[in-house]
Parts: structure tokens; sequence; C-alpha cells
């Protein structure tokens, strides 16, 4: 079996991600550590007595100590590296082991503006939540970041082109309403949806997406107030099977029993997509009954608060497979250049979360399904973090597996490659031996047998 990829245009890109779907297991990053002291445990029984004689004989001296575990501090002679003291300290019968102090590093944390404000990213209390009520966002992205060649189409009011946020990230759209290529928004609901999945990142300006590199394929499937036709919606997912590897859908209210909607579901998936749809903002009973999310072609996302609660508009059912945060997440304002932002609610914001995470995944391994996805989004979610009465163990109505996670769900994909990693070049060199890959130059991934 070979992977095809088509359409790609940066062949830096393209054979990274190659390289990633092979199975290629790349080495990982070069550790720091403290210079000059190592790490030593004892065995359990060794005395005080014959610590002090093993350190002594090794010139290496006592810094500190956690009593509990036994782990102590040393510091090594001076001349002597450490590798060698980890060596001839790991080799003596008394020592249990001894490794270097290594250093470790916070999550990237980006550099806009009101990044703090976006509690879904890393909640810390600051709207009034829970802290940690949220998708564990600053925790991941030194794993990845995302990808260009990975492409989302957002099915909406369509983009707003000319927003610094999207600046270099848009790929041609379609205008399913005004049957043309221009997706141009003439309402705010796809511009802040798009934002809150991708919005460019550590630019100094605004929020961040979920993801900061994937590329953005504007679909306008809703006209200026905010509806859309069955058809609009078929013609949009047919333009977007073949565009993009994920759709993200912050749809309410389409009937679950049209044939031309299922049908386009289907055609979509059989295509390869990944479908992240709206759970609905009626309540309760919502999710079975709004489409498209109701579908089970899709995975249907509701929505929390900062609190971990259900939001009270959140669709709940036997349709509902994940809840992501969605009210009053902060996005980019609509129709302006300006450092504004603004707060957005609904399942509409919990969508794009979701899919700016599937789209994360796939950047990490581009050959993850459909099923494939859903399946990690769904056993690495954060169970019973809501309300006992509604949020109870394994799957439920109200809460679906529960809160999405994005540090679980990234650090489940087997092969993580971080986005403008150094390992990038060494990478791509080991996996031009011996792999056999074939590219032609139409848009379109899929497995060839």
């Amino acid at each position: 079996m070979r992977l095809q990829l088509r359409g790609v245009g940066n062949i830096g890109t393209l054979v990274v991600i190659l390289c990633i779907g092979s199975g290629f297991s790349t080495p990982a990053a070069a550790q720091s550590y403290v210079p000059g002291e190592i790490l030593v445990k004892f065995r359990p029984g060794v005395s005080q007595a014959a610590a002090d004689q093993f350190r002594a004989a090794r010139g290496i001296q006592l810094l500190e100590a956690i009593p509990s575990s036994g782990v102590q501090r040393v510091a090594i002679p001076a001349g002597s590296t450490i590798a060698e003291m980890v060596e001839q300290c790991g080799a003596d019968p008394d020592c249990e082991y001894a490794e270097p102090n290594y250093i470790g590093q916070g999550g990237f944390v980006p550099n806009d503006t009101s990044f703090s404000l976006q509690w879904h990213h890393n909640n810390t209390g600051q709207t009034g939540g829970t802290p940690d009520a949220d998708i564990d966002g600053t925790e991941c992205w030194d794993t990845s970041r995302g990808n260009a060649a990975i492409r989302i189409a957002v099915l909406d009011t369509g983009i707003d082109g000319d927003h610094p946020e999207f600046a270099g990230r848009i790929l041609p759209g379609y205008d399913a309403v005004n049957e043309d290529n221009d997706p141009e928004a003439d309402h705010s609901h796809g511009p802040y949806v798009t934002g809150i999945a991708a919005a460019n990142a550590n630019n100094s300006f605004a929020v961040a997406g979920v993801d900061h590199f994937v590329s953005i394929v504007p679909v306008k499937v809703l006209n200026s107030s905010n509806a859309g036709t069955s058809f609009d919606l078929a013609q949009g997912l047919d333009f977007a099977d073949d565009e993009a590897e994920v759709i993200s859908m912050s749809l309410i209210n389409y009937p679950t029993g049209s044939f031309t909607i299922n049908n386009a579901l289907q055609a979509a998936r059989d295509a390869g997509a990944i479908l992240i749809a709206c759970a609905g903002n009626g309540g309760i009973g919502d999710a079975d009954v709004s489409g498209p999310g109701a579908s089970p072609l899709t995975i249907s996302v509701g929505a929390t608060n900062d609190d971990d609660e259900r939001a009270s508009f959140s669709g709940t059912g036997s349709a509902l497979d994940i809840v992501a945060p969605g009210s009053s997440v902060r996005t980019i304002a609509y129709n302006t250049s300006a450092d504004t932002t603004t707060t957005f609610s609904g399942c509409s914001a919990a969508t794009p979360i979701v899919g700016g995470m599937a789209t994360l995944l796939l950047s990490v391994d581009p050959t993850l399904t459909h099923d494939e996805i859903a399946t990690i989004l769904t056993t690495t979610a954060d169970d019973r973090v809501g309300p006992p009465g509604e949020d109870t163990p394994g799957r439920d109505d109200f809460f679906g597996y529960g809160r999405v996670n994005l540090n679980a769900a990234l650090a489940a994909v087997s092969v993580q490659v971080p986005s403008g990693s150094p390992l990038a070049f060494a990478v791509l060199i080991a996996c031009l031996i011996g792999i056999a890959w074939s590219v032609d130059g139409r848009t379109h991934r899929e497995r060839i047998p």
C-alpha cells in the first residue's frame, strides 16, 4: 500500500508528510540538561554510610535530595562529563539508577494580544470559570501547531478575506449561495468560526486558532441572513470533499431526512473527508434532530462553558459524540483589520475547535481516517468533568464521551514531529531512502492499494 497525496505545492512539506505517513519513527528532539550535575538513586537498603562512601569515592557532592523517593541531586567533579559519571555511577551495584538532570519547558504560548482571554485554550479562571476546563492547547503545541499541506473546508457564511488573521492561509473556495468563486462573507458567523479554528498565531495580534498553519478552504453555504438551503449545502459538500481533508460545519436545523444532504454527506465520507458538525443549539434532544450533526456520518459536537458545565443551549441526545468549549469563546472581530476581538457562543463555536483538532491530528499522521480520528477524540476526551447528574461515566447524552482534550489526542498519535522542527530535514533525508511514493497534480488525498 502506498499513500498518494495530490495538490500539495510545497515539496519540503510534502516529503515530511509522506515520511510521517510511512510509519518512519523520528528520533526525539535533543534533550538538554543541567551541566555539572546528575541525579542518583540508591537501591533500597543502602545505608547512609555506604551512600556517603559512594559519593566520596567518585568526588561527587550531595546538593539536595527528595526524602520520599530518595532521589539525590549531586554535583560531579570538575573535568568530568555527564555521560561518564552517569555510566560510572549507574554501574555500581548500590545504585538503582543515575541520569542527567534534564531540562524541560513549558508549552508553547502564543503572543497574540488577546490570547490570555481565550479560556478554551488555557483556562486559568481568567473569565471566572474553573481552571483547566479547557482543551489543553498550550500543553500540546510543542508537538504540532499544524501543517499548511493539510486543508480545512469551513462551510458557513464565507470568510473575511482581508483579515490579517487569515493572511497567507486562504486557498481558492466556492460560494454555493451566489454560485461563483468568491466566498467573501456578508455575515459575521463564518469569519468568527474560521477564526476559532485557524486564526494566525504568535503574530502579536488578536487571537490564536487551534491550528496555526492549516490551509483554509472557505465554502459559502449560508447567505447574509445566516441561512442556507439543502441544495447549497450539498453543493458546498460536493466542492469541499475534493478540496480538503477536514470539513467543518457549524450548521444547525437542516432536516435529518433529506436525501440530498445525506447523499452529499456520504459522498464526502466516501471521498475520504473527515466531517465535523454542530450538535444543535436547541438544548435537550436537539442533537438527534438538528442536521447535519444528527447524521451518524459526522462527528457531532456539543458545547461547554468555562466551568465545564454543559452550555444551556447545547444539543443533547444519542447522536452527540463529544463536547468542546462553546460559550463566550474569544475570536476575531468581523469586517475590520484592527486588533480587536469578540466573543461568540453556540455549538457553532465548539465545532471549529474540534475541526482544528482534527487537522492537527492529521498534521502528525495524515493517513488518519474519519473513524480513526473519531476514536482518538472520543477515547481521549475528559470524561466526568461536568455535573454528575449529566456527565456520567462513559458515554452519555449530555456530554457524549466527554470534553475534548487536544493534548491527550495528540499524544495518542504514535508519530509526532513538531511543525517547524529542526528534525524535519533529517526526516526528509531518511525518508527518501527506500520509500516509493506517487504524487500527481490533482487536489485529492486517497489511499492507493
